[in-house]
């Protein structure tokens, strides 16, 4: 019995210590992206990107 008792102790005391981390958390909209621009996070990188992985691609798949 003093074993249940200690678990109960232990999950009560972390549970009001992990709410006490939370104070200062600021919560966003979903989907919203907050942070500076990025220029590879961009429409046209993404296809940059993609162009040179297919032509890395198909340079390795020809010369086989």
């Amino acid at each position: 019995m003093p074993n249940k008792a200690m678990l109960a102790l232990a999950a009560a005391a972390s549970l009001s210590l992990l709410t006490a981390c939370g104070s200062d958390v600021t919560i966003y909209e979903a989907g919203v992206y907050k942070g500076k621009h990025d220029e590879t996070a961009t429409e046209e990188a993404a296809q940059r990107r993609q162009d040179q992985l297919r032509d890395r691609a198909m340079t390795g798949m020809t010369d086989r």
